[in-house]
């Protein structure tokens, strides 16, 4: 896929803002257009993998509103192409623990930090390992 800045609309430039071609697509950019990034893959998720997405601005999903700022996990196991209001911070994968091995969370939210020993976990869109 590829994200297009300052799409050419209707017979002029829609300065600001940012069009999405998925798929196998040619075709020539306008004057005035530009590639945001170039040529971007698929996010492929399997089951122990998820993206932590942030809106940068305000749009629908499904029918949930995402707000400027808004934090949230896609899980896997899917194909995931981010719309335009959508960056990707992370690519995080669950992390296996044996019985006896733990790691720390915290909370980014509350700065709380809990241990989580035995078992294979998946970090939330508001935590982070701490050290």
């Amino acid at each position: 896929y590829v994200v297009i800045l300052d799409p050419y609309v209707d017979g002029c430039t829609a300065f600001g803002q940012k069009s999405m071609v998925i798929g196998e697509a040619s075709f020539f950019l306008h004057p005035g257009e530009r590639l945001e990034s170039g040529i971007q893959d698929v996010y492929v998720l399997s089951e122990e993998q998820a993206l932590l997405l942030r809106a940068k601005e305000f749009f629908k999903e499904n029918g949930v509103e995402r707000h400027p700022g808004d934090m949230w996990m896609k899980y896997g196991p899917s194909d995931y192409v981010p719309p335009v209001e959508v960056e990707v911070v992370a690519h995080r994968r669950a992390i296996p623990l044996d019985e006896n091995e733990g790691i720390y969370v915290r909370d980014i939210k509350t700065g709380k930090v809990r241990s989580v020993i035995g078992q294979t976990y998946m970090l939330e869109p508001n935590e982070e390992l701490w050290k």
